[in-house]
């Protein structure tokens, strides 16, 4: 079944899951765990969004991110790519740190925002590091306990949900989470709808019709050789060394370009396109996360990409089939 597109906009809260590959410690040391920090902090102060709370564990990490204008695979992209890059070079390793996408639910923020916050900070305490969350030196609930997020966690949005008085409120998120200390694990913090959903009914429904209200982003009927032939006019390259695989920055930079107006426009999954260029599948994949980054920091290049893609939409029938690689 084909993986449905992320739902963004602003003010979607996210509970997010990294995990491992094969299930594999993501974190050696606390040298490890306070870079993988570091680059969170660094994430928020760029990209603006609310980190409600996180926690790391020994193979995975659990964030409760409230997204702003940039989408959570911009975020997520930055903090891992950037993190494996750390930790290869570090560890002197090679290939995959983490386990395929990292899960994202999309949480109904008014009934699951405290509960998430309490699930979070007791998940030392299920599994049996700790007794008390207290004694846990990574995870964001010590920040709540001093009432202060150090100007990247968002304990100043959540606290006064627990009371008005910060002194007060701090007592209460205490016995909160105290409170939780028996309820071990809880399935239902998993039981989402479609895969993607932590809500009611009415959240669910009331989420597709505001994505639906939104300007999408239509896929459109064009074939490969329109979006290659007009991609290669814009940055003045020769179709042919399109297909020479030259490693030169420029050449690689376009053939990214090429591959991602092919997956916006034409929906085309990344095995086909690998296939047009001769590349590898994996090695393109990263190369559109590498694209998404530069897209968010270079403005004149993604003018260039946003007029490509509207170009070759104008006049075309909507595509009816959708595949998201």
């Amino acid at each position: 079944m084909p993986r449905k597109p992320r739902i963004h906009f602003d003010g979607a809260l996210y509970h997010v899951i990294c995990r491992g590959n094969q299930r594999q410690q993501i974190f050696k040391d606390d040298q490890d765990r306070q870079r993988y920090l570091d680059l969170l902090k660094e994430a928020q102060g760029r990209f603006g969004f609310k980190l409600y709370a996180y926690v790391l564990m020994g193979n995975h990490v659990h964030h409760l991110i409230e997204i702003a204008r940039s989408p959570l695979s911009a975020v997520m992209h930055n903090v891992l790519f950037r993190y494996t890059r750390y930790w290869n070079a570090r560890h002197r390793k090679v290939g995959h740190l983490f386990q395929g996408r990292y899960k994202a639910i999309l949480c109904e923020k008014e009934s699951y925002l405290l509960e998430l916050i309490r699930y979070l900070h007791l998940n030392p305490v299920r599994s049996r590091i700790v007794k008390d969350p207290d004694h846990y030196s990574w995870s964001s609930h010590r920040a709540y306990l001093s009432g202060a997020g150090k100007g990247w966690i968002a304990v100043d949005k959540a606290l006064p949900l627990w009371g008005q008085n910060r002194a007060r409120a701090v007592s209460a998120y205490r016995r909160f989470v105290r409170d939780g200390l028996g309820q071990g694990h809880r399935e239902e913090m998993y039981e989402v709808v479609e895969q993607r959903y932590l809500g009611d009914e009415r959240f669910v429904e009331e989420i597709e019709r505001r994505v639906s209200d939104d300007k999408p982003s239509q896929l459109v009927e064009i074939e490969w050789p329109e979006i290659r032939d007009r991609v290669c006019r814009e940055f003045d390259m020769a179709v042919s060394a399109v297909l020479r695989r030259s490693r030169k920055r420029h050449d690689v930079r376009v053939r990214r370009v090429m591959a991602w107006v092919g997956r916006e426009l034409g929906g085309f999954t990344i095995q086909r396109m690998a296939q047009q260029l001769g590349q590898d599948a994996t090695v393109l994949g990263r190369g559109l996360g590498r694209l998404a980054q530069q897209l968010d920091e270079d403005a004149k290049l993604r003018r260039v990409v946003e007029s490509l893609c509207n170009d070759l939409r104008k006049g075309r029938k909507p595509k009816r089939s959708i595949t998201h690689a």
